[in-house]
């Protein structure tokens, strides 16, 4: 009789789904009260705990180490269960992904925020039932509203500031410089990092979140103001005439009575007369024709019979006169709304970023960061946002001061580079005017043609998505869909021609089309020529990149840039 065939773990015929959930739910029983005392001692314990898990096999090892930097393919389980079917002893094999789902959960529990991971495992002693993608939504909506509210607060401060300093409000609202309009700024996975942080990582309440994060949402966008005055003219408003030939009644002489009713006879005469055209205005002073208003008498005709006459206004002619515009100087204020201040994230949850954690070689910030980017690489496979940091208020401005441009091409600039490390590259990612709360929140990747299509990624802009947005939020102007339609909504210039707000753009490595573009920015302290754009894997950045020379220049069409003519 032949050998019956030997069934191996992991060869298909299996219920793998099965087994990795017997293998998590023997994890959670077995590893639950030594994950609390990891996350109690911090990272120390857990990597301590990891390392004596390790020696049971090298293949296992090297799944921990992926889990910890959230690189294993299919995921944290996939780790646990490719390693353990890589032992080949079937029981090792058991043991193994039995060990690794407890390094696992140690790890998870405490690298990733409390506030989430907590209630994803049931450790807040209830049964789990959402997965960690739709809890962090849940609360990334939470604390959307909430700097929505924040945003809100800013804005009536503005108002506030106008109204009672008796500023002009058109002047005012129209000098307002919002930072905050086209980017928000705020970090959701940082902020839920901080809050876990603040109160141990099992000692975790929305609620308790949801209230201290209200106490500080009047600070999240700093307002300043500074009082100007503008001289302002008000129109001349003045008529233009036209003539008009009327009979008019010159006299009426009372020739009787019959049966008690008066008669008269009207002596008429024809007459030239103005009556009123257009309204136009003018802002100069202008000299125009003069006329003033009379009141005529004109016949009531019965058929070709005066039976009675009327009152009517008509204008004459009188001569010619000046207008001069008035002119006043007008009070009004410039407040500016600063992106999301950061700081508050401290305030709210009374922490001291600086402060050494639980007695570790860490700080409270360190730690707040390395769980802000494990939840972004449990969400996503990535940290999200890249490594690009934000410009300040004072580098931004600075930066556009040094440019030799209109202003409307240094407000299409300092509208793109408002995203700059804050908005992360997303393959197909396109969206309208304004902030878009979804930036930065996890979603399928359904455009074909990249390596990253089928995945789930935070939200952003792709290259041709950042340019129109950035002009439909700067200008009201859509560039429209992709990079080669770009192109073709724009026309070639010069190197000498080139001003902020023009495009670049790379041609594939076939030369077969365009694959990416890129506004110019302006010039740098040494004369580099600065870009703006969203690059694969970095999300919006600014800088000179090292394909620059061989850019395309164009200038988009059917926009008023303001340019002074040369």
């Amino acid at each position: 009789m032949a050998e019956p065939q030997k069934q191996q773990m992991g060869d298909g015929s299996d219920n793998i789904g099965q087994a990795a959930g017997q293998a998590a739910k023997a994890a959670k029983n077995a590893g639950k009260q030594a994950a609390k005392q990891a996350a109690k001692k911090g990272a120390e314990a857990a990597a301590n705990a990891a390392a004596a898990t390790v020696k049971a096999g090298v293949e296992g090892g090297k799944a921990v180490a992926e889990i910890a930097a959230g690189t294993a393919a299919g995921g944290p389980w996939g780790a646990i269960i490719s390693a353990a079917w890589a032992m080949r002893h079937t029981l090792f094999k058991i043991l193994i992904c039995l060990c690794l789902s407890v390094v696992f959960l140690i790890v998870m529990i405490v690298e990733l925020p409390g506030i989430i991971i907590n209630k994803a495992l049931g450790i807040d002693g209830n049964e789990p039932t959402v997965s960690i993608t739709e809890i962090y939504e849940s609360l990334a909506e939470t604390v959307s509203d909430i700097v929505q509210a924040g945003y809100d607060a800013s804005m009536a401060e503005v108002e506030r500031l106008i109204s009672d300093g008796g500023y002009d409000r058109e002047l005012s609202m129209n000098a307002l410089i919002n930072y905050a309009q086209s980017s928000a700024g705020y970090d959701t996975a940082y902020i839920l990092s901080a809050y876990s942080t603040s109160v141990e990582q099992l000692s975790n309440d929305p609620e308790d979140m949801k209230k201290k994060l209200d106490g500080v949402a009047a600070n999240m966008f700093p307002v300043t103001s500074v009082e100007r005055e503008n001289e302002v003219i008000t129109p001349v408003t003045y008529y233009t005439y036209k003539s008009v030939t009327i009979t008019v009644v010159m006299k009426t002489v009372k020739t009787g009575v019959i049966n008690g009713v008066p008669q008269y006879r009207y002596e008429t005469a024809e007459a030239t007369y103005y009556l009123q055209d257009q309204q136009l205005s003018s802002d100069t002073q202008i000299e125009v024709d003069a006329y003033s208003a009379v009141t005529l008498t004109l016949p009531v005709y019965s058929g070709s019979n005066i039976t009675g006459t009327r009152k009517a206004t008509y204008y004459q002619y009188t001569g010619k006169e000046t207008l001069t515009p008035e002119k006043k100087t007008v009070k009004y204020l410039e407040c500016t709304i600063h992106p999301f201040d950061n700081t508050v994230i401290s305030t709210a949850f009374g922490l001291d970023l600086n402060a050494t954690y639980n007695g570790l070689e860490t700080t409270y910030g360190d730690v707040i960061h390395s769980r802000a980017l494990a939840l972004k690489k449990t969400l996503y496979g990535t940290a999200g946002n890249g490594s690009t940091v934000p410009l300040t208020d004072v580098e931004l401005i600075a930066f556009l001061a040094r440019q030799n441009c209109s202003e409307t091409r240094k407000h299409i600039v300092k509208t793109g580079l408002s995203l700059v490390g804050k908005v992360p590259y997303f393959w197909g990612g396109k969206s309208a005017a304004g902030w878009n709360d979804e930036w930065n929140t996890p979603k399928l990747v359904t455009a074909a043609g990249s390596t990253t299509t089928g995945t789930i990624r935070p939200f952003g802009l792709d290259c041709s998505g950042f340019s129109d947005w950035t002009y439909k939020t700067a200008v009201g102007i859509s560039l429209n869909g992709a990079s080669w339609s770009q192109w073709d909504e724009s026309y070639a210039i010069t190197a000498e021609e080139l001003l902020p707000g023009d495009l670049g753009f790379l041609m594939d490595d076939d030369g077969g089309g365009w694959n990416h573009v890129l506004i110019f920015a302006g010039y740098g302290e040494n004369g580099e020529r600065m870009w703006v754009h969203s690059s694969g894997g970095e999300g919006v950045i600014f800088n000179t990149p090292s394909y620059e020379a061989g850019l395309a220049l164009r200038r988009p069409k059917n926009v008023d840039f303001g340019d002074t003519p040369g």
